[in-house]
């Protein structure tokens, strides 16, 4: 962890200190470069980056002033307050940025008692949609599962780990321990506490899509019954139902984001003016099955697919 960290703030300072210096001639390349339609949204990226690294400081000084300043038992509420304002800035910037506007609908499956909650994930913009539109709108802890590789962004690190989320390993070299992580995580939260996992276990692109289908021909029935998701990974999810304490499902379908997979994205105008649509729906623990989950969570998968279907339908007859 020490070298992870050195290495993190380390790099966090040269790119400061790069920005910084590059500032003028970044600005006029980014103008020069909207020239262009594929990079028309170049002065909105860099905008958002330089807001990204002012962000990553303003959070680490908040970190460490809750250190320094809060004893243990009240750094956990304080650390979350952090979590839910990183997560908007960050969110309300890109929005301004890039005129998106949000509908939200199904968020009667906001009201009852913390929950399992299972997302899509098409983008880098959408990770933040449940921390703030269930998380925050609930004003109650999310814990995450979150790739290993977020650790590389120090405030994510530092915050992530000082909040009980879980950073687990998609590589498949130790499938038992990130499978064994993820149910403790769901096991020990409280009755405050909601849990956010994405069944994907990456975002979708229709190039992994096509990947998953050459590599793995024995997906070619999930990959033509989900044409426009991923499979969901069955041991994580599997083994935080068997792991639930007494938690309802909550799903969260959106469109929208799929114009902003990668940075390409971001400079090319996939966000510029986007409407994005999230529902949501619940399904009470009572109603769970502890016999042929998997068929239970396809059907669930099958709802997912139907809905992001309709949210894309209706963002293209309102454009």
């Amino acid at each position: 962890m020490f070298q992870r960290r050195l290495l993190t703030l380390s790099s966090l300072v040269l790119a400061t200190i790069l920005a910084i210096a590059l500032l003028p001639l970044v600005v006029i390349t980014a103008l020069l470069m909207s020239l262009s339609p594929k990079f028309r949204t170049a002065p909105q990226a860099l905008t958002f980056i330089y807001g990204f690294l002012v962000h990553e400081w303003a959070g680490l000084a908040r970190f460490l002033f809750v250190l320094t300043r809060y004893p243990k038992n009240q750094q956990m509420e304080k650390n979350r307050d952090i979590q839910f304002w990183w997560a908007q800035q960050l969110f309300d910037m890109g929005k301004r940025l890039y005129k998106l506007r949000i509908e939200v609908t199904g968020t009667e499956a906001l009201e009852g008692n913390c929950a399992l909650l299972l997302s899509r994930h098409s983008s880098m913009g959408d990770t933040v949609l449940p921390l703030l539109f269930f998380g925050k709108a609930r004003a109650e802890g999310l814990r995450y599962v979150l790739k290993q590789e977020l650790r590389y962004l120090p405030c994510l690190d530092i915050g992530g780990h000082r909040l009980p989320n879980v950073f687990v390993d998609r590589s498949g070299t130790d499938s038992a321990k990130a499978i064994q992580e993820v149910s403790d995580l769901i096991a020990t939260a409280g009755d405050d506490e909601s849990v956010l996992i994405y069944p994907e276990g990456t975002r979708f692109t229709q190039k992994k899509h096509d990947d998953l289908r050459r590599r793995h021909p024995q997906l070619e029935n999930q990959l033509n019954r989900w044409p426009n998701l991923l499979p969901p990974r069955l041991g994580g999810v599997l083994g935080m139902l068997k792991a639930n304490p007494g938690k309802d499902l909550v799903f969260l379908a959106h469109a929208g984001f799929e114009g902003s997979a990668d940075i390409h994205d971001l400079l090319g105008g996939g966000w510029l003016n986007q409407k994005v649509r999230l529902h949501f729906w619940r399904v009470p623990y009572s109603e769970i099955p502890t016999e042929n989950v998997q068929d239970f969570l396809f059907a669930e998968w099958d709802k997912m697919q139907a809905t992001v279907v309709h949210l894309l339908q209706e963002i293209d007859a309102a454009a």
